[in-house]
Protein backbone atom coordinates (compact mmCIF):
# COMPACT_ATOMS: atom_id res chain seq x y z
CA UNK A 1 0.00 0.00 0.00
CA UNK A 2 1.05 3.26 -1.20
CA UNK A 3 0.87 7.05 0.38
CA UNK A 4 -0.58 8.64 -2.13
CA UNK A 5 -1.37 12.64 -1.70
CA UNK A 6 -3.98 14.52 -3.99
CA UNK A 7 -3.55 17.83 -4.31
CA UNK A 8 -6.52 20.15 -5.07
CA UNK A 9 -7.03 23.12 -7.35
CA UNK A 10 -7.37 26.25 -4.43
CA UNK A 11 -7.02 30.22 -4.46
CA UNK A 12 -5.02 30.92 -7.58
CA UNK A 13 -4.77 27.45 -8.52
CA UNK A 14 -8.64 27.42 -8.85
CA UNK A 15 -11.15 28.21 -11.39
CA UNK A 16 -14.92 28.69 -12.16
CA UNK A 17 -14.79 25.61 -14.95
CA UNK A 18 -13.56 22.71 -12.37
CA UNK A 19 -14.97 21.62 -9.29
CA UNK A 20 -11.40 19.91 -8.57
CA UNK A 21 -12.87 18.78 -4.46
CA UNK A 22 -15.06 16.77 -6.15
CA UNK A 23 -13.26 15.43 -8.92
CA UNK A 24 -10.12 14.77 -6.44
CA UNK A 25 -12.59 13.34 -4.17
CA UNK A 26 -13.87 10.73 -7.11
CA UNK A 27 -10.25 10.06 -7.56
CA UNK A 28 -9.18 8.99 -4.47
CA UNK A 29 -12.43 6.95 -4.07
CA UNK A 30 -11.09 5.02 -7.12
CA UNK A 31 -7.59 4.67 -5.69
CA UNK A 32 -8.61 3.92 -2.24
CA UNK A 33 -10.23 1.19 -3.98
CA UNK A 34 -7.57 -0.24 -5.18
CA UNK A 35 -5.71 -0.53 -1.83
CA UNK A 36 -3.67 2.92 -1.38
CA UNK A 37 -3.98 5.25 1.56
CA UNK A 38 -4.60 8.09 0.30
CA UNK A 39 -4.98 12.27 1.28
CA UNK A 40 -7.14 14.66 0.18
CA UNK A 41 -5.49 18.25 0.69
CA UNK A 42 -6.03 21.69 -0.61
CA UNK A 43 -3.33 22.63 -3.06
CA UNK A 44 -1.77 25.76 -0.70
CA UNK A 45 1.07 25.43 1.37
CA UNK A 46 0.23 23.79 4.67
CA UNK A 47 -0.88 20.64 3.05
CA UNK A 48 2.20 20.91 0.86
CA UNK A 49 4.30 21.00 3.77
CA UNK A 50 2.32 18.69 5.84
CA UNK A 51 2.35 15.86 3.80
CA UNK A 52 4.91 15.53 1.24
CA UNK A 53 7.82 14.48 3.27
CA UNK A 54 6.39 10.80 3.51
CA UNK A 55 4.01 10.89 0.61
CA UNK A 56 5.07 7.52 -2.16
CA UNK A 57 2.90 9.62 -5.22
CA UNK A 58 2.03 13.05 -5.92
CA UNK A 59 -1.29 13.86 -7.19
CA UNK A 60 -2.38 16.65 -8.62
CA UNK A 61 -5.35 18.30 -9.82
CA UNK A 62 -5.52 21.82 -10.20
CA UNK A 63 -5.89 24.74 -12.62
CA UNK A 64 -5.75 28.24 -13.13
CA UNK A 65 -6.41 31.45 -11.36
CA UNK A 66 -5.51 34.51 -9.39
CA UNK A 67 -3.69 35.02 -6.75
CA UNK A 68 -4.36 37.09 -3.84
CA UNK A 69 -2.82 37.16 -0.29
CA UNK A 70 -5.76 37.13 1.39
CA UNK A 71 -7.02 33.51 0.11
CA UNK A 72 -3.59 32.37 -1.05
CA UNK A 73 -1.01 33.93 2.13
CA UNK A 74 1.98 35.30 1.87
CA UNK A 75 4.21 34.64 -0.96
CA UNK A 76 6.64 33.47 1.84
CA UNK A 77 4.74 30.79 2.58
CA UNK A 78 4.59 29.58 -1.19
CA UNK A 79 8.32 30.10 -1.80
CA UNK A 80 8.83 27.29 1.41
CA UNK A 81 6.47 25.04 -0.49
CA UNK A 82 7.92 25.43 -3.48
CA UNK A 83 11.11 24.27 -2.19
CA UNK A 84 9.20 21.47 -0.64
CA UNK A 85 7.74 20.70 -4.24
CA UNK A 86 11.57 20.55 -5.61
CA UNK A 87 12.96 18.66 -3.05
CA UNK A 88 9.93 15.68 -3.70
CA UNK A 89 10.89 16.20 -6.96
CA UNK A 90 14.96 15.67 -6.15
CA UNK A 91 14.08 12.25 -4.54
CA UNK A 92 12.70 10.79 -7.88
CA UNK A 93 9.37 10.62 -6.58
CA UNK A 94 6.33 10.52 -9.13
CA UNK A 95 3.82 12.75 -10.43
CA UNK A 96 0.33 12.33 -11.56
CA UNK A 97 -1.24 15.37 -13.29
CA UNK A 98 -4.38 15.09 -13.98
CA UNK A 99 -6.48 17.44 -16.76
CA UNK A 100 -6.19 21.27 -16.23
CA UNK A 101 -3.16 20.92 -14.44
CA UNK A 102 -1.32 21.42 -17.24
CA UNK A 103 -2.42 25.14 -17.20
CA UNK A 104 -1.42 24.90 -13.45
CA UNK A 105 1.27 25.70 -10.72
CA UNK A 106 2.08 29.47 -11.55
CA UNK A 107 4.96 30.27 -9.56
CA UNK A 108 6.81 27.14 -9.78
CA UNK A 109 9.30 27.36 -13.15
CA UNK A 110 10.11 23.94 -13.63
CA UNK A 111 6.29 22.45 -13.41
CA UNK A 112 5.50 22.11 -17.30
CA UNK A 113 9.04 20.41 -17.10
CA UNK A 114 8.63 17.92 -14.98
CA UNK A 115 5.07 17.04 -16.19
CA UNK A 116 6.76 16.90 -20.06
CA UNK A 117 4.08 19.45 -21.68
CA UNK A 118 1.35 22.58 -21.05
CA UNK A 119 -1.91 24.02 -21.97
CA UNK A 120 -0.52 26.62 -23.99
CA UNK A 121 -2.57 29.47 -23.49
CA UNK A 122 -4.44 31.18 -26.58
CA UNK A 123 -3.65 28.24 -28.31
CA UNK A 124 -4.76 25.05 -26.39
CA UNK A 125 -9.15 24.63 -26.34
CA UNK A 126 -11.36 21.58 -26.02
CA UNK A 127 -14.49 21.05 -27.78
CA UNK A 128 -18.03 21.08 -25.88
CA UNK A 129 -17.80 18.16 -23.25
CA UNK A 130 -19.58 15.60 -24.87
CA UNK A 131 -19.15 11.30 -25.34
CA UNK A 132 -16.04 10.91 -26.87
CA UNK A 133 -13.95 8.75 -28.86
CA UNK A 134 -10.14 8.00 -26.82
CA UNK A 135 -7.84 5.82 -29.04
CA UNK A 136 -4.65 3.89 -27.66
CA UNK A 137 -1.70 5.12 -29.38
CA UNK A 138 0.86 3.24 -28.42
CA UNK A 139 -0.01 -0.43 -26.84
CA UNK A 140 3.44 -0.92 -26.08
CA UNK A 141 3.91 0.77 -22.63
CA UNK A 142 2.54 -1.02 -19.75
CA UNK A 143 -0.28 1.41 -19.08
CA UNK A 144 -1.99 0.69 -21.98
CA UNK A 145 -0.19 -2.57 -22.98
CA UNK A 146 -4.06 -4.68 -23.16
CA UNK A 147 -5.50 -1.61 -22.59
CA UNK A 148 -8.15 -0.46 -25.45
CA UNK A 149 -10.55 2.91 -26.87
CA UNK A 150 -13.21 3.96 -24.71
CA UNK A 151 -15.83 6.43 -24.62
CA UNK A 152 -16.04 8.68 -21.91
CA UNK A 153 -17.81 11.71 -21.13
CA UNK A 154 -15.24 14.46 -20.88
CA UNK A 155 -13.46 17.58 -22.15
CA UNK A 156 -11.55 16.67 -24.89
CA UNK A 157 -8.46 18.79 -24.37
CA UNK A 158 -6.83 19.86 -28.12
CA UNK A 159 -3.47 21.54 -29.15
CA UNK A 160 -1.35 20.79 -26.39
CA UNK A 161 2.15 21.15 -26.13
CA UNK A 162 4.23 17.76 -25.33
CA UNK A 163 7.42 18.26 -24.70
CA UNK A 164 10.44 16.23 -27.08
CA UNK A 165 10.93 12.94 -24.86
CA UNK A 166 7.71 12.98 -23.93
CA UNK A 167 5.44 9.73 -24.52
CA UNK A 168 1.93 10.11 -25.92
CA UNK A 169 -0.45 7.05 -25.16
CA UNK A 170 -3.46 8.16 -25.82
CA UNK A 171 -5.11 10.46 -28.20
CA UNK A 172 -8.31 11.83 -30.03
CA UNK A 173 -9.36 13.02 -32.92
CA UNK A 174 -10.51 16.49 -33.61
CA UNK A 175 -10.75 19.09 -36.59
CA UNK A 176 -8.56 16.57 -39.01
CA UNK A 177 -5.91 16.19 -36.43
CA UNK A 178 -4.82 13.65 -33.73
CA UNK A 179 -4.10 15.24 -30.73
CA UNK A 180 -2.13 13.79 -27.06
CA UNK A 181 -4.09 13.24 -23.85
CA UNK A 182 -2.01 11.29 -21.87
CA UNK A 183 1.74 10.96 -21.75
CA UNK A 184 4.38 9.53 -19.93
CA UNK A 185 8.06 11.17 -18.90
CA UNK A 186 11.38 9.59 -17.24
CA UNK A 187 13.70 12.67 -16.66
CA UNK A 188 16.51 11.77 -14.74
CA UNK A 189 14.78 8.80 -12.54
CA UNK A 190 12.11 10.58 -12.31
CA UNK A 191 8.70 9.17 -13.38
CA UNK A 192 5.51 11.48 -14.11
CA UNK A 193 2.11 11.11 -16.14
CA UNK A 194 -0.13 13.94 -17.77
CA UNK A 195 -3.58 12.78 -18.06
CA UNK A 196 -5.62 15.42 -19.84
CA UNK A 197 -9.07 13.43 -18.98
CA UNK A 198 -11.60 14.26 -15.60
CA UNK A 199 -13.01 17.18 -16.41
CA UNK A 200 -16.20 16.49 -13.87
CA UNK A 201 -16.94 13.70 -11.70
CA UNK A 202 -19.16 12.07 -14.92
CA UNK A 203 -16.01 11.48 -16.43
CA UNK A 204 -14.99 8.85 -13.97
CA UNK A 205 -18.10 6.92 -14.38
CA UNK A 206 -16.41 4.38 -16.88
CA UNK A 207 -14.37 0.83 -15.67
CA UNK A 208 -12.11 1.88 -18.27
CA UNK A 209 -11.39 5.07 -16.68
CA UNK A 210 -10.62 3.27 -13.44
CA UNK A 211 -8.34 0.85 -15.07
CA UNK A 212 -6.57 3.62 -16.41
CA UNK A 213 -6.13 5.77 -13.19
CA UNK A 214 -4.95 2.27 -11.72
CA UNK A 215 -2.44 1.31 -14.41
CA UNK A 216 -1.05 4.87 -14.17
CA UNK A 217 -0.39 4.61 -10.59
CA UNK A 218 0.81 1.43 -10.76
CA UNK A 219 3.12 2.63 -13.14
CA UNK A 220 4.11 5.46 -11.51
CA UNK A 221 4.80 3.61 -8.13
CA UNK A 222 6.93 1.23 -10.74
CA UNK A 223 4.48 -1.76 -9.70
Amino acid sequence: MAKITILTGSGQYQDRWHDFTATGYRVAQVLQEAGHEVVLRALKPQGILEELEDTDLLVVNSGFGEYTEVSDGPREEWDEAFAALRAYRARKAPILALHAASNSLDGLEEWHQWIGGEWVRGTSMHPPIGVSHVQVSDADHPITEGFADFHPYDEMYSYLEAYPGSRVLLTHDYADLTHALVWTTEQDGARTVYDALGHGVQAFDTPERHDLLRREVDWLLAR
